[in-house]
């Protein structure tokens, strides 16, 4: 089933017919690829939005009592897309395309805003309402090829240098001689003895020094075209989690400056030629900076007490709604 209980998915289409099931049903890729036009595109977030208004809608006519959660993907997903039109320093910024597109993200947000409206009219004065985004958005301008970068640096070794870059997955990364990787879009992975499958870097002084080293170079690397810092920070992983999961979480997180990303390559783990590079990609706004770069927002019909609420109090001003205490290895307080 793709819900719990197992039939609530189809009585929500019983209710307002077939809907889209993914969880973020909007076609970037057809996009940013040019299978489907700007119009259809938008064509279709419309389509999305009025579809979870209808399931908003359908619940609100029912709920009387409890939690009631709703995502909207959309507002998301068009600025990912449309952000170049608005942005006159973005390398695929076209004045001619952008009177036209410009206004597509605001417009997607003026329809939130309207039905954000309706539902604070629905519901009463002992109703704590919550609008919540994990993160903000910007401008991605600028890619950034981290494995090159490790490489470039003698962190990060091939098997066949000949070749000068290496594809997917690392296929062409010598592991016996390499001390550190990237994967994903923020992570750099030690290459652990006793924890990868063949780690080289010891724990304890060696690990400490390499981390440092990385830092440091990391932290006061910039882009030789403009001058700007490419990132802001670069964490420790524990400076960012706590928990018994920890373990699980990159050795490092980069945090980078606005305007700047990893590369969709580098996050696939591709070694390919080249540093810094412009993005014409489509997929033109992000939100994979450093955290205080793109703070997300939350707003209430209530006060809020907390100067700076972080996403992991969300959980305990819930459950302190209920009248629940949070349990003993929960973080966060409450932001009433």
């Amino acid at each position: 089933p793709i819900s719990t209980p197992g039939n609530y998915s189809a009585d929500i289409a019983d209710e307002i017919g077939y809907y889209y099931t993914q969880g973020m049903p909007e076609d970037t890729k057809a996009l940013d690829q040019d299978f489907i036009s700007n119009e259809a595109y938008i064509e279709q977030s419309d389509f999305i939005i009025s579809e979870r208004q209808k399931m908003l809608n359908l619940e609100m006519a029912r709920f009387s009592s409890g939690l009631l959660f709703v995502y909207f993907s959309t507002t998301d997903l068009i600025s990912h897309m449309f952000w170049r039109y608005m942005d006159k320093e973005h390398p695929g910024y076209k004045p001619e395309e952008a009177e036209k597109y410009s206004g597509v993200i605001k417009r997607t947000y003026k329809k939130m805003d309207t039905i954000l409206g309706e539902v604070m009219k629905k519901i009463d004065n002992d109703t704590t309402l919550i609008i919540l985004s994990d993160h903000g958005f910007g401008p991605f301008r600028r890619y950034f090829h981290i494995n090159r970068w490790l490489k470039d640096n003698g962190y990060l070794n091939f098997m066949d240098d000949s070749l000068g870059e290496s594809n997917e997955f690392f296929e062409n990364v010598d592991f016996g001689i390499t001390k550190a990787y990237s994967l994903g879009f923020n992570g750099i992975y030690l290459n652990l003895f006793g924890r990868e499958g063949m780690g080289i870097v010891y724990d304890g002084a060696e690990k400490e020094k390499l981390i440092k080293d990385l830092i440091n170079k990391l932290e006061v690397l910039r882009d030789p075209e403009s001058g700007k810092r490419v990132i802001k920070k670069v964490y420790r992983r524990e400076e960012i989690y706590s928990g018994k999961y920890v373990k699980d979480a990159p050795d490092l997180l980069v945090g980078y400056n606005r305007g700047y990303r990893t590369s969709w390559e580098s996050a696939l783990g591709k070694v390919p030629e080249g540093l810094l590079g412009d993005n014409m990609k489509k997929w033109s706004g992000t939100h994979l900076w450093d955290y205080e770069v793109v703070p997300g927002i939350i707003l209430s019909n209530k006060k809020i007490k907390t100067v700076s609420p972080a996403l992991y109090d969300i959980a305990p001003t819930i459950l302190a709604e209920f009248g629940i205490e949070k349990s003993t290895d929960m973080v966060g307080e409450p932001i009433f």
